[in-house]
């Protein structure tokens, strides 16, 4: 038979969809001594699709994370949480969001929070310290990592020295839609080539790609593309290569905010035309 503090648990977690208690606190040793480099591969292939972390970014798919820990979770203004976590009532802490990273779903049931697994334990740590580190949480120093990043050996081709990019993005297609206030929706799908270029199933639309590498950021994926049928008619963006080297196929996986109210909407859908229709 269940005993009577268990029953009591089990209503307050389903009333308020929050754990009864605070997780065990991290040590603040711990945090500072984690992995930096583990943590910021972990947090681009796992999280940077959909959260930023720099104090003025934009909220993509979810909201921007700078200033997250001690603040009540659900409140970040300007974002649309839903039901579950708006009325979570708990603060983050570095043990709150161990918890959320391990179990989503569990930890906080009806939360719309788009995870593809659990981020394993071994990532967590160091995932939540390189968080910290670039929210403003952290009272230690950014680790340094020049010298990470000149181990690289840039002779190689991308199809060598990024080979999860390369085969998720010059191999299928990306679809961006625009919504447009008081208009209907522009969609144009484009193709990222070998060679540098892109070109889309909309006549006109072309641009162009490449991968900026050096100093303390990591490596950006960046493409211009012209002679879109909307307000400016260009588009330019520079996003981690990491976060488009995760396999993943929806219409909708990311938003950003574009030119006079628009909202842009970016995904990608298994393979391509065999043959392209000129940009």
């Amino acid at each position: 038979m269940r005993s009577l503090l268990s029953v009591v648990v089990a209503l307050v977690f389903a009333t308020t969809g929050v754990r009864a208690t605070e997780p065990p606190a991290i040590p603040r040793d711990v945090l500072a001594k984690a992995d930096f480099l583990k943590g910021r591969a972990a947090f681009q292939s796992r999280c940077s699709a959909c959260h930023a972390l720099a104090d003025g970014a934009n909220d993509l798919a979810g909201p921007a994370l700078f200033g997250v820990f001690g603040r009540k979770a659900g409140t970040k203004p300007g974002f649309g949480f839903s039901p579950a976590l708006q009325k979570a009532g708990f603060m983050w802490s570095p043990a709150r969001l161990a918890a959320w990273l391990a179990d989503p779903k569990g930890y906080l049931p009806d939360n719309i929070m788009l995870i593809p697994e659990a981020v394993p334990e071994r990532d967590q740590l160091n995932m939540i310290s390189i968080m910290m580190v670039e929210t403003g949480a952290a009272d230690w120093p950014r680790p340094q990592i020049a010298a990470a990043n000149a181990t690289v050996d840039k002779s190689k081709p991308y199809s060598e020295r990024f080979p999860s990019f390369w085969n998720h993005m010059m191999f299928n297609t990306v679809r961006y839609a625009w919504e447009r206030p008081g208009q209907g929706e522009y969609v144009a799908d484009v193709y990222y080539n070998e060679d540098g270029s892109v070109t889309s199933n909309q006549k006109g639309v072309r641009g162009f790609w490449h991968i900026v590498e050096g100093g303390p950021m990591p490596a950006m994926f960046c493409y211009a593309l012209q002679g879109l049928a909307v307000e400016p008619g260009v588009a330019v963006e520079c996003v981690p290569v990491a976060a488009m080297s995760i396999p993943r196929f929806n219409e909708r996986l990311w938003q950003s905010k574009g030119y006079q109210g628009q909202v842009i909407h970016g995904g990608i859908l298994p393979g391509r035309p065999e043959k392209l229709t000129p940009g």
